[in-house]
């Protein structure tokens, strides 16, 4: 198994990798390998044209693996994504037929599903035990899933039109929502040069130590009371039981206590990335919004003062005591 040390390094390598093919988003790029190295899933959420489908297609080919993108369009259908029985004939005899399960897109190690929230309700749930379980249940068989498996979905934050919000049941599956800004004006600059082909970027050879590196990361250490504060910052995020304003007058609904899972070992991740071996309350703080923004409901006022969940998690985190 590889050492803390060999895991950090591999994950600054690929992070290296993917800044030299996607430009100006750098605190994005860590943390999709902070998804990665804990093999978990995550929702890109940005405008079109900021590289969302290049980056998770280098990150795919970096780390030595197939890739496969799925349009999510409104006549998607659970079959398209799974697959199932379909009749089969023999090459040599056209004849002769036999029913046999065809493989859907799903059957591959890295998922890209593109526009997500354009699908019906019953075509994003074909995703729910594909992306908790790892296998699919197709016929009252269940067929188990690539090793390793990650979704990364896209949607769209601008047109409404046409589209069906994700349920909060699908949104609790993925790891990080990672609202993607559009980049500076020097990385814009690189970008308006680049030719309309690219390659992909080549294999890393340390691929195989991120993604087996979910064991490393969770033995990063951290200290009793900033466990405590991940707990009080989630229990905060519930205006039910907050004490804190902000919660009671912005949300309608806080975060489950998976949040206090995905909060924890993402916080152990970015430590990790960063060469740390031990949780700092920066860690915490950096991947607070990422990690909770999908998982509360902001209520009608915080739309019409324009608040934004992030803020509002901001808010909540530093109010906190740790």
């Amino acid at each position: 198994m590889p050492d803390f040390q060999e895991t950090s390094n591999a994950s600054q390598k690929l992070i290296e990798m993917l800044n030299n093919k996607v430009f100006g988003q750098s605190e994005i790029i860590e943390h999709v390998v902070i998804a990665v190295i804990c093999n978990e899933h995550a929702l890109l959420t940005g405008a079109p044209g900021v590289a969302k489908t290049t980056l998770v297609r280098n990150l795919a080919a970096a780390l030595g693996n197939k890739y496969k993108r799925i349009q999510f369009t409104p006549d998607l259908t659970p079959f398209d994504i799974l697959g199932g029985d379909t009749i089969h004939f023999d090459e040599e005899n056209p004849d002769l037929k036999k029913i046999a399960f065809s493989p859907g897109s799903i059957f591959s190690p890295f998922i890209l599903a593109d526009e997500i929230n354009r699908a019906s309700p019953r075509t994003q749930s074909a995703l729910l035990e594909a992306m908790q379980e790892r296998q699919v249940t197709i016929g009252g068989i269940s067929r188990p899933l690539p090793k390793p498996f990650y979704v990364f979905a896209t949607q769209n934050p601008i047109e409404n039109e046409g589209t069906f919000p994700l349920p909060e049941a699908q949104l609790d599956r993925f790891l990080l929502n990672l609202e993607i800004p559009y980049p500076d004006f020097d990385a814009e600059v690189k970008v308006a040069t680049l030719p309309k082909r690219m390659e992909d970027l080549p294999s890393l050879e340390v691929a195989e130590i991120l993604l087996n590196s979910r064991e490393i990361v969770e033995k990063v250490q951290i200290t009793d009371a900033l466990l405590k504060g991940i707990v009080r910052i989630v229990r905060n995020t519930r205006p039910q039981e907050s004490k804190l304003s902000v919660a009671k007058d912005y949300l309608d609904f806080g975060a489950s206590p998976r949040a206090t899972q995905a909060l924890l070992i993402s916080a152990k991740a970015l430590a990790l990335i960063r060469g740390k071996s031990e949780v700092q309350f920066e860690h915490i703080a950096e991947v607070a919004p990422p990690v909770l923004r999908h998982r509360c409901i902001v209520n009608f006022r915080s739309l019409s003062e324009n608040r934004s969940s992030a803020s509002i998690i901001n808010q909540i985190v530093q109010e906190t005591i740790l």
